[in-house]
Formats: C-alpha cells, sequence, structure tokens
C-alpha cells in the first residue's frame, strides 16, 4: 500500500512538472510570435516609403489612367477583405500581425492604404511624400523610442525626424516656407500619431492631418497671390 501511494504520489509530481513545463513552452512561443509580429508591423511601415516609386512611373496618357485606377482597384480589394474578416467569413488568425483591437474593426493597414491612396489622387506630391515618409518611419520610431525613453522624449524624437523629411522635401522653397512648412507639418504628423481616436487609426491620422495642414496653408497663400510650393522632388522617368 505504501508503495501505490508513493506511485500515486510520484505520477502526480510528474504530471505537474510536465504541465509546468509545457505552460512555459507554450507562454514562450507566443512571446515569439507576439515579437515576430511586432517586427513585422514596423517592416511593413517602412515598406510602404516604397510606394513613393508611383512618383517615377512615366507620364503618358494610358499610364497617367493607370495611377488613378490601380490604386483604387487595390484599395476597394483591402476593403472587400476587411469587410469578410470582419463579418466572420475570413479567420483573422490567417491575418499575422493582427493587434487584438483590430478583430473588430478595419486593420491598420487599410487605413494606412487609404491615406495614401487619397495623398496620390488629391495632393501634390510636395506634400504627399513628407506625409507617407512620416507614416512609414516616424511612426515606427516613436513607437519603439516609447519603450525605452518615455512618451514625452518619444515625440519629440518624432518631432525631428518629421521636420527633417519636411525640410528635405521642402528644402527649394523660400526662406520663411522653410521654417513655416517643417514646423506645421511636423506638429501634424506627432498630433496624428499621438491622438489615438477609435474610429479613425493613427496610420490614417499621420498622414493627413499634416496634409490637410498643408493644403491649407498652400491655398492660403495661393488666395494671396503667392505659390508656396517648390518643385518637384521626383520626376517621372521617360
Amino acid at each position: 500500500m505504501f508503495f501505490s501511494e508513493m506511485t500515486a504520489r510520484d505520477a502526480f509530481k510528474l504530471t505537474k512538472q510536465k504541465m509546468t513545463e509545457y505552460q512555459t513552452e507554450f507562454l514562450e512561443r507566443m512571446n515569439a510570435i507576439e515579437v515576430d509580429a511586432h517586427w513585422f508591423r514596423r517592416v511593413f511601415h517602412t515598406f510602404a516609403a516604397s510606394f513613393l516609386f508611383y512618383y517615377l512611373l512615366p507620364d503618358e496618357e494610358w499610364i497617367n489612367f493607370g495611377k488613378i485606377v490601380l490604386p483604387v482597384i487595390i484599395v476597394l480589394c483591402m476593403v472587400v477583405v476587411e469587410y469578410r474578416r470582419i463579418r466572420g467569413d475570413l479567420d483573422h488568425q490567417r491575418f499575422f500581425g493582427l493587434r487584438n483591437y483590430e478583430k473588430k474593426r478595419p486593420a491598420s493597414y487599410l487605413y494606412f492604404g487609404v491615406a495614401v491612396l487619397l495623398l496620390f489622387l488629391l495632393f501634390p506630391q510636395q506634400i504627399a511624400i513628407p506625409c507617407i515618409l512620416c507614416a512609414s518611419f516616424t511612426d515606427p520610431i516613436i513607437g519603439e523610442s516609447r519603450y525605452y525613453l518615455g512618451k514625452k522624449r518619444a515625440y519629440a524624437i518624432g518631432f525631428v525626424v518629421s521636420m527633417f523629411f519636411f525640410l528635405v522635401s521642402w528644402y527649394r522653397a523660400d526662406w520663411w516656407v522653410l521654417i513655416l512648412v517643417p514646423l506645421l507639418g511636423a506638429t501634424g504628423a506627432v498630433m496624428g500619431e499621438a491622438r489615438k481616436l477609435k474610429l479613425v487609426d493613427d496610420d490614417f491620422m499621420i498622414q493627413m492631418l499634416p496634409a490637410i495642414l498643408l493644403l491649407l496653408m498652400w491655398q492660403g497663400c495661393l488666395l494671396l497671390g503667392v505659390n508656396i510650393l517648390p518643385p518637384k522632388m521626383i520626376l517621372p522617368l521617360s
């Protein structure tokens, strides 16, 4: 009887040990997946800078038509996919990198794509380019800096990085424009990233808020008879 009690006790200890090891392994795998998803989102942001290839496309009639139609089709396909995913027709687990709060609302990549589409079609490239670069680099830089340096320093770094993008994009503008535009654009980009809204993702706001602010500034100056837009940075390939 003593032997059977010891055997049962040993079996219980062995089972408990195996469960602990399984839980540890499971948590390690989950953490690894989360880390992979985290860096996947970061890489996606930086990869979006390649979208600026759009401005290198030759300036020909049929290509100009494609510049409008193709981006619209791509975004519409994204809308359909997201609609089906939210309805439950598509398993959200197939979409690697989704955050928990995105399971019941459109994912950030859709907001990102819609913003890029609007910038391409409705804004001059002098405004669109730095806004896309802010979404591609300022957003992940703020996100990473926030973990190690805190929110205030992260947003300060993001402000400086955003100013750099607007400064480079507008470097051929008049000196007073070269002062105002980076300040206004960087302020809009950081505000778009910092302000968290339920219905609109920051991937949309970090692009559209500075774009709208600069558009208003540009149009206001035009009413005064001054065109502040510098020459285009990227010219179509011939």
